[in-house]
């Protein structure tokens, strides 16, 4: 204990005697990689969340259902209107609703001349009322109006399938409007022509047709059945796989999905992000942890003479050693506080009130606790490394080489 005192004694007598431009510069430095840590983690954390939001209230809610694959594939769920029964009986389910996915080709004259463009599409037939106490879509719409049940003539696209409000694409129509005509080619060969009553906004590109159940019925030649039941749920009340049990036991033959199992291709995005907010991180530490250890080094090789002389007059080599480790950590700690008051009571706030306008929500700061205590441990941790390893290399120095510097 009292070498740890006097070691204590020693950084704080060099700390207070070294340069004050130099040690504020260093804080400086370390408080800014600790912030670039934070505020970057923080980004992609709150990209994260938006983008899942999205999926979940504009294209799969929180569990999907879909029709039996074992022992025998079935195209639909058959009595849907009692299968949706029995799930909203589950406590904490908020609502359900039904779709049909139908596979089609979209063609449309653009310029009423005869020449038309035909991409391919999902067409998805939904009950319009029950579908938006499930999912937002309805208050998504850039132009015209949502679907109401009795709808059979019309339809809402996408405005990425639509064309004209987002980067141009091959597989969109090139700037279907409202009120403009659009023929369908079904898979079964079924040709029908809508008009376009809606446009929505389609934030994360997924090229959607809706018609009504209603229609899809008549097109597929079917009665109260189901490509697929989404549910919603108040995570709130349990988890989302407690609620994925009880479905999974009330309807055993069905598949039961949560939005995480749909994410398909976006699974490599969300990688993408968290591979930057890791090498940020790393790239924010190496910074730190070069600065500490240049100074140290330094600082050290500036002080031989006073190093040599303290060991001269018998304070051991570890004492020494550990005073350049204590001024490290403070310079760590300092980085670390001031950083953490320029984030979270400062940037956190401003985003909160002000955030950042994107196409699929408004996004903030958003922090973890595992992240925050990963970047307070390892900016500390790589700290007193690095404060340690040039400490050791000079004090290991004999008396004499050390005072005859």
């Amino acid at each position: 204990m009292r070498d740890i005192h006097t070691a204590a004694f020693i950084a704080y007598k060099s700390i207070r005697k070294g340069s004050k431009s130099t040690s504020v510069l260093l804080i400086f430095i370390l408080s800014l990689s600790f912030l670039n840590m934070m505020f970057i983690s923080g980004i992609l954390f709150g990209l994260q969340g938006l983008f899942f939001k999205a999926i979940i209230d504009s294209y799969a809610s929180y569990i999907t259902v879909s029709p039996q694959e074992k022992p025998q594939i079935k195209q639909y769920i058959l009595n849907q209107n009692e299968v949706q029964s029995e799930i909203q009986q589950i406590p904490g389910v908020a609502a359900t609703t039904r779709r049909y996915t139908l596979g089609g080709a979209l063609s449309f004259d653009k310029d009423k001349n005869g020449q038309l463009k035909t991409v391919s599409g999902a067409v998805i037939g939904i009950d319009p009322t029950r579908e938006k106490s499930v999912l937002t879509i309805s208050t998504m719409m850039l132009r015209g109006q949502y679907l109401s049940d009795t709808d059979t003539d019309k339809i809402v696209l996408s405005s990425a399938l639509a064309g004209g409000y987002n980067v141009p694409a091959p597989s969109d129509l090139g700037g279907a409007n409202v009120g403009d005509k659009v023929r369908i080619t079904y898979a079964n060969g079924v040709m029908r022509t809508y008009t376009i009553k809606g446009i929505y906004n389609d934030a994360i590109g997924i090229f959607e047709t809706f018609i009504t159940a209603r229609e899809a019925e008549s097109v597929l030649d079917v009665y109260n059945s189901a490509s697929q039941i989404l549910v919603k749920t108040d995570l709130n009340r349990a988890p989302i796989e407690a609620y994925q049990k009880k479905i999974a036991h009330l309807q055993p033959t069905l598949k039961i999905q949560n939005y995480l199992d749909l994410l398909g291709s976006f699974k490599s995005f969300l990688s993408a992000l968290n591979l930057i907010s890791v090498i940020v991180s790393a790239i924010s530490v190496l910074v730190a942890s070069i600065t500490i250890f240049v100074l140290i080094y330094v600082n050290a090789i500036s002080r031989r003479r006073q190093i040599g002389i303290l060991k001269a007059i018998g304070i051991k080599q570890e004492i020494i050693v550990l005073s350049y480790i204590f001024q490290a950590l403070f310079y760590a700690v300092c980085g670390v506080v001031i950083g953490s008051v320029i984030v979270f009571c400062v940037l956190t706030p401003t985003l909160a009130a002000h955030p950042i306008d994107v196409d699929f929500g408004y996004l903030s700061l958003v922090h973890r606790g595992s992240t925050i205590f990963f970047g307070v441990v390892s900016l500390i941790v790589a700290g007193v490394l690095a404060g340690y390893v040039p400490a050791r290399l000079v004090a290991r120095q004999e008396i004499l080489k050390a005072i005859w510097g």
